[in-house]
């Protein structure tokens, strides 16, 4: 990742220069090969690189179009830069960097240029003869963006730390924002932990002039083209042909190429489509998976698999050309790993544990000299998309003889009963009281494992915005598939990624392309033959090993959470009395809970929902939020500020900030 970064006076009297200087300082971590800045009368564009392409080493950010109408920053990986090339008759293409390939498309096209593109990327562009500042964020978010609006000042940046600091963006934390974070819920769309700090959401532009600023969508795969074909199997047929596009333009680079290897379909699906690729290229390919320390207990509930290493080792044996590595987080501290990640995210941890095994994948990575992490995280939304909605959708369209069908497949497989089958096909259509009756499930109240403030969670009515958000899925399965990319925004994970180990994650099965696709068949394609997540099972037959293909069992991740957590409960004391000394933490953390849930940490139950949901993700999330909180709350005054000497040079002009808005519209 390289960081980008933008900021207009507006023709008032801030120095636009300065400003950047601070900006672009403050996101060093992000591109640490180069930086660069064009500086104009009111308006000021920078950033910083960092070379994980092989053409990278030729960009000579900033760029203007030869006739000087407009100066473009980016940090972009282009996908499918042949075609763009062979589109705008580039030739002699081997020494272009992608941002300058970039600059043709905007030249040819405008912000058209956006449905000709596909990759990674988020850039800005300043028009002068028009005075207008464009912004825009790749269709999946891969790369970051956020902007500022104030009265005198509009800034755009990778990351939020480049506009903190600007003087007078720090307006404090967004109480709603925190509290939905605490208790599991998703941003809402464009919102983020700051106030006065916007996210760009992904498949958005930005559009500023001195009239005011819209955010606007430009993609999402709800809007695909239907694709019909005869014959089921030419659905799976086609996923892979995609899949294999998808996966070889990610190969690009100019240093080995890892896989995340879970022995799930997805990241199976990956690293078999990459080792395939790499093999015919005479190049290996190095699979991670995570397994659970030696001193793990080794209990789980009977739908979880907590150990694969040995069924991730069956797909690498298929192929000669991969180098299997296990990897577990023994010797990683989980505070010293919250704080390491919180200052490169911008964010609060959402899984602390995680992060252990995750960071030792990536130390191991890096010490082998790779330079690109395969992974298959958007999965779940696009080649293995499950959703038991489908049934229900077949019953509202009449298509009963197909239901009846799939309901009897499904018992077969001992995956549902003709009582569940009859109960998820009216899903929707009875009422909620009656379903719980017909499916009664035990369930405890999720409240009992958020960490808010009593206060906190008063004033802003987080119980009944929790119920209502856990009872809002949509009955159309379409449509919770387009909830679920909504919700998936990946964008600062990747960069803190890029920062922290200098590693570029890259996800085949988040390619646009097989959005599109996915989308845009029929919704039974993921129900065939009575199998769950059916496409994606299909497709790879013949590439995945069938002891793959035909678990149900879901992998578990950090099955061994309650060691680290219990190692560093001394450390947890420590930060709940730095916690009570931060206003921040103390009005929007429930500390005395917390405290208590530390005193009665459990001696079993690890594996149980109620345990795991509580002092696993619960009270880990007071933490990180915590330890997250007390290091922005002072964001004004230390955010860039060891940098200071460095944008006095620029400018030294005063500077004030302001907080006020521009008109605004968001479509």
């Amino acid at each position: 990742m390289s960081s980008i970064c933008a900021v207009w006076t507006l023709g008032r009297s801030q120095k636009a220069g300065r400003l950047l200087e601070r900006m672009r300082c403050a996101q060093e971590i992000y591109g640490p090969d180069r930086s660069f800045a064009w500086v104009g009368e009111e308006i000021a564009l920078g950033g910083n690189l960092m070379h994980l392409l092989p053409e990278d080493a030729q960009d000579r950010q900033p760029l203007w179009d030869w006739e000087r109408r407009f100066c473009l920053v980016a940090d972009v990986r282009l996908d499918n830069r042949s075609e763009l090339e062979s589109e705008l008759g580039i030739t002699q293409s081997e020494n272009r960097a992608d941002s300058e390939i970039l600059l043709g498309a905007w030249a040819r096209w405008g912000a058209d240029c956006l449905g000709h593109m596909m990759g990674s990327f988020a850039f800005a562009v300043w028009t002068p003869a028009r005075r207008e500042l464009f912004a825009a964020r790749d269709h999946v978010g891969d790369r970051p963006l956020f902007f500022h609006r104030g009265r005198d000042v509009v800034a755009v940046a990778s990351m939020p730390k480049g506009l903190l600091a600007i003087p007078g963006v720090w307006q404090g934390f967004s109480e709603e924002q925190v509290g939905r974070w605490l208790v599991g819920m998703q941003p809402q769309q464009g919102e983020n932990l700051f106030e006065g700090i916007e996210r760009v959401p992904m498949g958005h532009f930005v559009r500023v002039t001195p009239d005011g600023l819209e955010c606007r969508r430009y993609w999402h795969p709800r809007d695909a083209k239907p694709v019909r074909y005869k014959r089921d199997e030419e659905y799976a047929e086609a996923m892979v042909e995609i899949l294999d596009r998808a996966t070889e333009a990610r190969l690009r680079s100019s240093k080995k190429i890892g896989s995340h290897l879970s022995a799930g379909l997805d990241s199976s699906s990956v690293t078999a489509a990459a080792a395939r690729l790499l093999a015919a290229r005479g190049q290996r390919l190095t699979a991670f998976t995570a397994v659970p320390r030696p001193d793990y207990n080794g209990i789980a509930m009977p739908w979880q698999r907590p150990f694969e290493g040995d069924a991730a080792a069956e797909l690498a044996q298929l192929y000669p050309n991969i180098e299997h590595v296990r990897v577990d987080s023994s010797g990683y501290g989980l505070m010293e790993t919250v704080r390491e990640w919180t200052a490169v995210m911008d964010e609060p941890v959402v899984n602390a544990t995680n992060l252990l095994w995750i960071s030792a994948i990536q130390d191991r990575a890096r010490e082998r000299g790779l330079g690109v992490l395969l992974e298959g995280s958007c999965g779940n939304g696009t080649i293995s998309w499950e959703s038991w909605a489908i049934m229900s959708m077949l019953f509202r369209k009449g298509r009963w003889l197909k239901l009846a069908r799939t309901v009897r497949a499904f018992r077969r497989r001992g995956h549902m009963s003709y009582k569940a089958g009859l109960t998820t096909s009216l899903n929707g259509l009875l009422p909620a009281a009656l379903v719980e009756k017909l499916s009664p499930t035990a369930a405890f109240d999720l409240m009992e494992s958020t960490m808010v403030s009593e206060e906190a969670e008063r004033r802003s009515g987080l119980a009944a915005k929790m119920e209502a958000y856990m009872g809002h899925e949509p009955i159309d399965p379409r449509e919770q598939q387009a909830d679920l990319l909504d919700q998936f925004d990946m964008g600062a994970v990747h960069a803190a990624v890029r920062a922290r180990a200098r590693l570029d994650t890259r996800d085949p099965t988040s390619d646009k392309r097989l959005f599109d696709f996915c989308f845009a068949i029929p919704q039974e394609q993921y129900i065939v033959e009575g199998q769950t997540r059916s496409l994606v099972r299909r497709a790879m037959r013949g590439r995945v090993p069938e002891g793959i293909l035909n678990r149900y069992r879901r992998g578990l991740q950090s099955a061994d959470w309650y060691l680290p957590m219990q190692e560093a409960v001394p450390e947890l004391r420590e930060e709940l009395v730095l916690d009570r000394g931060s206003k921040a933490a103390r009005g929007l953390l429930n500390l005395p809970r917390m405290e208590a849930l530390l005193d009665g940490f459990p001696r079993e139950g690890y594996e149980t929902k109620r345990v795991n949901a509580i002092w696993h993700l619960g009270l880990s999330r007071g933490f990180t939020m915590g330890y997250f909180l007390r290091s922005y709350e002072s964001a004004e005054a230390t955010v860039g500020e060891s940098r200071e000497a460095k944008a006095e040079s620029a400018e030294s002009a005063e500077v004030k900030g302001e907080s006020a808005s521009l008109p605004s519209s968001r479509v």
